[in-house]
């Protein structure tokens, strides 16, 4: 028998909850109304930057959620891309897509791929799995520039390598070429080819990435 007292506290928490979902609402319409008033001054087709971080590419549209990064538009990529079908000669990402779950990943590629227009290519960069397991089994882990650089010179183990590999800055999910192909395909793609440092035959996408760790990188072409 439900009690005739309202319990005080639970009505607190319902308030609460419904507050924090009315601001989320809010957040969303406000990003997405800026986004739609950046877009209008834009030069088509676009070429966008995800996770830009604070290296944002100048003449292109710079995306991220961290209002402290130098982003053009805050958004979060998980809830799609702000931009027309087909409206995108490129898209690039560097170190973002292991810092979410992999059907998130693919909903992002499936996302990429409406967004580019017939010939667009996407290009990604990122940490490879392959290469921690390879320092691990060769035990060069303590070898790794990106110790210094970050501060981890801390690490005593490779098994604590390994795991601050999988586990750190919100890694979600590693990749290798094999397992990134995978999920272009299950997103569409059916064009992919792996990327040199810096290289590609495509001008626009040369000379992007910013960080020596990004050791693997694709692109794929709608």
């Amino acid at each position: 028998m439900a009690s005739k007292y309202l319990n005080p506290l639970r009505i607190l928490i319902g308030l609460g909850h419904r507050a924090e979902s009315l601001q989320a609402k809010r957040s969303k319409n406000k990003r997405a109304a800026h986004a739609r008033a950046f877009l209008k001054n834009a030069t088509f087709p676009l070429k966008v930057n995800v996770a830009c971080g604070h290296e944002p590419f100048e003449g292109w549209i710079n995306l991220d959620l961290n209002p402290e990064t130098r982003a053009d538009i805050l958004w979060d990529v998980t809830e799609g891309l702000p931009v027309p079908d087909n409206s995108c000669a490129y898209i690039y990402s560097e170190h973002f897509l292991e810092h979410i779950p992999v059907q998130e990943g693919v909903r992002f590629f499936a996302e990429c791929r409406r967004s580019l227009e017939p010939g667009g290519v996407v290009r990604i960069g990122m940490p490879c799995v392959q290469e921690v397991a390879r320092q691990y089994y060769e035990d060069t882990w303590a070898q790794q520039p990106w110790l210094v650089k970050y501060g981890y010179t801390w690490i005593k183990t490779r098994a604590e390598y390994i795991n601050i590999g999988f586990r750190d800055w919100g890694h979600q999910w590693l990749y290798d070429f094999e397992e990134l192909d995978r999920r272009l395909r299950e997103a569409g793609f059916d064009r992919i080819e792996r990327a040199a440092w810096g290289e590609s035959k495509y001008p626009a996408l040369r000379g992007r990435e910013t960080r020596e760790e990004t050791v693997l990188i694709c692109e794929a072409t709608k």
